[in-house]
C-alpha cells in the first residue's frame, strides 16, 4: 500500500512540475508570437494619431504632449520612445537612455519621419515582444506551483520515514514482547513440573510413613477376648464408610509392604541400567540466555535468530520487498576476545539495528539487512569484508549472502544458502552470494499451482 502510494504522488509530483514549466514557457511563447504580428499595427496607427495631433497643433505646447501619452497608451509595451518636431524633443521614455541601450531579442525597432505643416516629426521606438512585467507574473506563478509541492514532498518524505521509524521500533517492541511471553510460558512451565515433582515426592513420603506406622500398630499388646468381641460388635458400623470410599492406590501397595522388605530392598545395590536412567543430563542442558543481547558481543543470542529471521522473512513477503542475509565467519577468532567484539561494534553501526545481528555457531555473525537485493548486498559485503580485514589485523574472515529474491522461502533455507555460499569461497574471492534465477522459480511456481 505504502509503495503504491510513493508511486502515485511522484507521478502527480512530476506532472504539477511539468504543467508549471509548461505553463510559463507557453505564455511567453504565446504573449511573443501575439506582439510580432501586432507591433508593426500599433506602431502605424501611433503615428497616425500623432499626424492628425500635429495638423491640429502647430506648436509644441503642453496640449500637444499630453495628446502624444494618451496616444501611446501604456508606455511599458515600450522599451525605448522618442518623438521629435523640427529636432526638439515632445517625449521621451525612459529619460537618460538611448535607443541603442533599450535593443533587445526581446524589442522590436521601428522609427519613421512625418512632414506636417510644413514641419518635420520624427518618431522613434523600440516595442517590447515580451514585456518584463509579463516574464515576472508567469515565472511568480509557476515559482509557487513548483515550492507548493516541493514543500509537499518534503512533509511526506519526513513522515514517510518517522512512520518507518515508528514501524522498526514497535516491531522491535512486539518481539520484545514475544520474548517475554514464551520466558514466562517457559518459567510457568518449570514452575506446575516442580510443583508435580513436590507434590509426587510428598505423596511418596506419606506413603512411606504409612508403611513405617502399621507394624508398629501390629506390635502393640495383644487384644483381651473381651476386647475382640467388642470390636467384631463395632466392626459392621466402622466399615460402612470404608466400603463407600475408593481407597488410594498408594495405601494399598503401601499396605503390602513390610519393614523387612523395604530394608532389603534399600540394602540391595542399584544395577548400571538403573544408574544411568537416573543420571540427569545436567552436562547437555544449557541455560536460556538472559535478556536479547549477549553482554560479552553485545548481539542477539543465536536462541533468538530463526524467530527473528522468520517474522522478517514474513514482513518482507507481505510487504513484497527484498531481504538479504549475511554470514560473516571469523575463523579461529573467539567469540570472547577483543576482536570479535570490535567487529560486532562495526557491524552494529553499519547495520544501525542491534536486533537484527546474531551470533551464529562458534565463529560467525548473522545479519539481516532488510529492503537490500544481492547486488546491493555483494556491494556491501565488499566494504564489510575491507574493513573487517582491517579489524582483525587480516585474519581468514569469509562473508556468505543469501537473498528472499521474490521467493517464498523460510529461514532455515536462507541459512542454508548463505553456509553453502561460505563453503563455495576461497582466499581468492572471500564474498560469495547464493544468486536464485527469478524466471525459473516464477516458472516452478506455476506449475506447482497448475
Amino acid at each position: 500500500m505504502k509503495n503504491r502510494f510513493i508511486v502515485i504522488y511522484t507521478i502527480f509530483a512530476a506532472a504539477v512540475f511539468i504543467f508549471a514549466m509548461s505553463f510559463f514557457g507557453y505564455n511567453l511563447f504565446n504573449e511573443y508570437t501575439k506582439n510580432l504580428k501586432t507591433s508593426e499595427l500599433r506602431f502605424t496607427e501611433l503615428a497616425n494619431d500623432i499626424r492628425t495631433l500635429s495638423y491640429a497643433q502647430d506648436e509644441n505646447t503642453p496640449a500637444y504632449s499630453q495628446g502624444i501619452k494618451k496616444a501611446i497608451g501604456e508606455a511599458s509595451d515600450f522599451s525605448y520612445i522618442h518623438v521629435r518636431r523640427n529636432n526638439e524633443t515632445v517625449i521621451l521614455y525612459p529619460t537618460g537612455k538611448s535607443k541603442e541601450e533599450t535593443i533587445s531579442r526581446l524589442t522590436k525597432t521601428f522609427s519613421t519621419n512625418l512632414n506636417v505643416n510644413k514641419q518635420n516629426i520624427t518618431i522613434e521606438s523600440n516595442i517590447y515582444l515580451i514585456r518584463p512585467d509579463s516574464i515576472f507574473y508567469y515565472a511568480r506563478i509557476s515559482f509557487l506551483l513548483i515550492l507548493i509541492i516541493t514543500i509537499i514532498t518534503i512533509i511526506m518524505i519526513i513522515y514517510l520515514n518517522i512512520t518507518e521509524t515508528n514501524s522498526n521500533v514497535s516491531e522491535i517492541e512486539e518481539d520484545i514482547e514475544d520474548d517475554s511471553e514464551e520466558n514466562e510460558i517457559e518459567d510457568n512451565e518449570d514452575f506446575s513440573e516442580t510443583e508435580i515433582e513436590t507434590e509426587s515426592e510428598n505423596e511418596i513420603n506419606t506413603a512411606d510413613k504409612a508403611t513405617e506406622s502399621e507394624p508398629v500398630e501390629k506390635k502393640s499388646e495383644p487384644e483381651t477376648p473381651a476386647e475382640i468381641k467388642n470390636d467384631s460388635k463395632e466392626q459392621p458400623v466402622e466399615s460402612e464408610p470404608v466400603k463407600t470410599e475408593a481407597p488410594e492406590p498408594e495405601e494399598e501397595r503401601s499396605s503390602e509392604v513390610t519393614p523387612e522388605e523395604v530394608q532389603a530392598i534399600f540394602s540391595e545395590p542399584l544395577t548400571d541400567a538403573q544408574t544411568e536412567m537416573a543420571k540427569l543430563p545436567i552436562d547437555e542442558i544449557e541455560p536460556s540466555p538472559a535478556g536479547l543481547f549477549d553482554p560479552e558481543t553485545g548481539i542477539g543470542w543465536e536462541s533468538y535468530l530463526m524467530t527473528r529471521l522468520d517474522n522478517e522473512i514474513d514482513r518482507a513477503t507481505a510487504s513484497e520487498i527484498d531481504l538479504s542475509l549475511f554470514i560473516i565467519k571469523l575463523a579461529n577468532i573467539e567469540k570472547t576476545s577483543e576482536e570479535f567484539k570490535n567487529v560486532c561494534n562495526y557491524l552494529s553501526i553499519q547495520f544501525q539495528f542491534k536486533d537484527l545481528l546474531f551470533e551464529y555457531k562458534e565463529d560467525c555473525i548473522v545479519a539481516i539487512k532488510i529492503s537490500m537485493s544481492v547486488d546491493e548486498a555483494l556491494a556491501l559485503a565488499d566494504k564489510l569484508y575491507s574493513d573487517i580485514s582491517n579489524i582483525v589485523n587480516n585474519k581468514d574472515s569469509r562473508i556468505g549472502i543469501s537473498s528472499r529474491s521474490i521467493r517464498m522461502v523460510g529461514g532455515d533455507r536462507l541459512l542454508l544458502e548463505a553456509e553453502q555460499s561460505i563453503e563455495h569461497s576461497d582466499a581468492d574471492s572471500p564474498v560469495i552470494a547464493f544468486r536464485v534465477d527469478s524466471e525459473k522459480y516464477r516458472k516452478l511456481m506455476e506449475q506447482n499451482q497448475a
